[in-house]
């Protein structure tokens, strides 16, 4: 029996307004209801009362062997194990001569089972690439998938892939300073095209190269883009003799035409 409402799981209201019990000095106590106390995460105590006028927390060892528990008492410790297998259910101590169990310093709980159930829209989603909701209704009412049949699919709800997926990455923040102290010490890179139109000469793509440290700007006009790497090398050895300085570093957008064989090659002999 226990005074404490928040120990019992699965309480039960008392159905007798007049159930009491009797203490050795004769006074009585009302029962409120009946309860089960968890012990482990395997065992618990079942029929507990809820007594309103309890001072303490009683265990009854006879009301532990009818539930199948056998009591071990010692000098300093009592034992209280299964009798079916022998577990140790709970270790109690000595204090002020009563046997004392403290059952809040482990976390117990009982065993839930949960289930999880899976919108079949939903599902639909997810199994064609998240596709949207109106081209499966689409496919859905023309009869295009095998087992597709009596599926409703949910419009407005948005899908936490499909957000994920959309998400731009946060733009850098602006430069305001130069940090590059001579020219050609870092020049950047970039290849456009082709645009709508070609221009008067068939031209069709666009080399762009800017200085980091003059912002000077050199743009080279091709007709295919395998022309890159050999407009790029000369560039690099006409700058450098005329500038009499070397190009520290190159920066680009790691496309094709500025990472391959050739321009590996070029700037392991540069070094």
């Amino acid at each position: 029996m226990t005074r404490e409402r928040e120990m019992l799981v699965e309480f039960v209201d008392s159905l007798k307004a007049s159930s009491n019990i009797s203490f050795g000095d004769n006074s009585k106590g009302k029962v409120l209801g009946l309860g089960k106390v968890v012990i482990s995460n395997d065992s618990s105590l079942s029929n507990v009362m809820l007594v309103q006028s309890l001072h303490y927390n009683l265990l009854s060892t006879i009301q532990l062997a009818r539930a199948g528990y056998d009591s071990h008492f010692g000098e300093f410790h009592v034992t209280v194990f299964k009798r079916s297998n022998l577990k140790v259910v709970f270790v109690g101590h000595v204090e002020d001569n009563l046997y004392v169990v403290d059952f809040s310093k482990e976390k117990t709980h009982l065993a839930t089972c949960l289930m999880a159930k899976a919108d079949v829209g939903w599902l639909w989603n997810r199994r064609l690439a998240h596709v949207g909701m109106r081209n499966l209704q689409a496919l859905l009412k023309g009869e295009h998938i095998l087992g597709l049949t009596n599926v409703s699919f949910a419009k407005g709800r948005p899908c936490s892939a499909c957000i994920a997926g959309k998400l731009h990455e946060k733009a850098h923040k602006v430069k305001t300073i130069i940090t590059t102290l001579r020219p050609l010490e870092l020049i950047h890179l970039d290849l456009f095209g082709p645009p709508t139109y070609d221009s008067l000469g068939g031209r069709r793509y666009c080399l762009v190269i800017v200085d980091d440290f003059t912002r000077y700007t050199w743009v080279f006009f091709l007709k295919t883009k395998d022309e890159t790497q050999e407009t790029f090398i000369n560039f690099a050895k006409e700058a450098q003799r005329q500038h009499n300085c070397e190009i520290k570093a190159i920066r680009s957008d790691n496309g094709t035409e500025f990472k391959n064989y050739t321009m590996d090659e070029f700037l392991s002999e540069e070094g």
